[in-house]
């Protein structure tokens, strides 16, 4: 399947993505760092905008909405990464994100993309092994766990553009979606 990324800038754009997340119920997910994620919320989250972070909507050939990832500069050109594969877009999660990577490789100064798995959560590992990303450190209780109803542990995980480059093929046992599974 092609893939096409396309930059979120505007309001109602970036405001869809969260209504497409709550309607599919994977609102939770998508924002584990809070425990009852708004709209005002992820417009304030994805508002930076410019050099601070960019908002990658990745379509399908004809247009259809299959996941988004946030991109937030951080120090040493590393990018902060939170991806989420919408229904249509699980089975194609791990390519969703590889080519999301690769569209920041190329256009932003950016030495690595990080990103946090809350511990539990076996979609965001299957993503995160598929697309070549190495653990650095357990943050105690740093994830809501919307299963759980509370916090749980979050594990700080890295990739560099050489790791993404030779990135796993996802395992055939289950669509992993993640960071933003349910």
């Amino acid at each position: 399947m092609k893939l096409r990324y396309r930059q979120c800038l505007g309001k109602r754009a970036r405001a869809a993505l969260f209504r497409q997340m709550q309607e599919e119920g994977l609102l939770p997910f998508a924002m584990s760092a809070w425990a009852k994620p708004t709209l005002r919320d992820w417009l304030a989250l994805t508002s930076a905008g410019g050099d601070a972070s960019v908002l990658l909507r990745c379509e399908d050939e004809s247009g259809r909405v299959l996941g988004c990832g946030l991109f937030t500069r951080q120090p040493y050109r590393v990018w902060h990464f939170d991806f989420t594969a919408f229904r249509a877009g699980f089975a194609v999660a791990a390519q969703q994100a590889r080519g999301g990577f690769a569209w920041m490789f190329r256009r932003q100064d950016c030495t690595s993309v990080m990103g946090v798995c809350p511990l539990p959560n076996r979609h965001a590992w299957r993503l995160a092994e598929a697309c070549g990303f190495r653990i650095l450190a357990r943050l105690p209780r740093a994830c809501f766990y919307a299963r759980k109803g509370t916090y749980v542990d979050g594990v700080l995980v890295l990739c560099t553009r050489e790791a993404a480059d030779k990135g796993q093929q996802p395992r055939k046992s289950g669509a992993g979606c993640g960071f933003a599974a349910p």
